[in-house]
């Protein structure tokens, strides 16, 4: 089922028949980069940072179970229709779990009474910030096009069916 590979700018998302019903991810992203930036914010402000590593770990939480659903489903399933490959937004996730364990390291070393511990933890959340930011840009303009170019009708297909049910009904590579 391989079509050509769909290309829609994204300054051109927002006029497109289908946007924003089926432009999948753009809330949950939006979302991520406010939460990054909160948690930067707070860091640099002073707020306690056992309450900001607390957030920060339901944060990355949410994250991985998104990240679940991009890797098992979305991926998955447009490679396949499009016939492209999802290996660098694949990375760029591995790329987020690297800089995650930074900041867990940063998090479980910090002593409130060091005067450098708030400025480790506020570099490892920035350079956690700028990887997301690649990232999700990057996801987003890989998947957005692929996702506006489904007919109602299959987008709804997707939307609701089990990703080997998806799998199954496009066939044999």
């Amino acid at each position: 089922m391989s079509a050509s590979i769909p290309t829609v700018k994204r300054e051109d998302w927002p006029k497109h028949p289908r946007f924003p019903a089926q432009a999948l991810l753009l809330g949950s992203h939006a979302n991520f980069r406010r939460i990054s930036r909160q948690l930067i914010d707070a860091a640099k402000s002073g707020e306690s940072l056992e309450r900001i590593g607390a957030y920060y770990a339901a944060w990355i939480a949410a994250m991985r179970s998104h990240e679940a659903y991009e890797e098992h489903k979305a991926y998955p399933y447009l490679a396949k229709r499009w016939g492209v490959s999802f290996a660098d937004a694949t990375e760029g996730h591995h790329e987020l779990h690297r800089r995650d364990r930074a900041v867990r390291e940063a998090f479980l070393l910090r002593d409130e009474r060091a005067p450098d511990a708030r400025e480790d933890i506020v570099s490892t959340l920035e350079a956690h910030d700028v990887a997301l930011h690649d990232h999700l840009d990057l996801e987003e303009e890989q998947v957005i096009p692929l996702l506006l170019e489904l007919s109602p009708d299959e987008f709804r297909r997707y939307s609701y069916s089990p990703i080997d049910t998806l799998l199954a009904e496009l066939g044999d590579p």
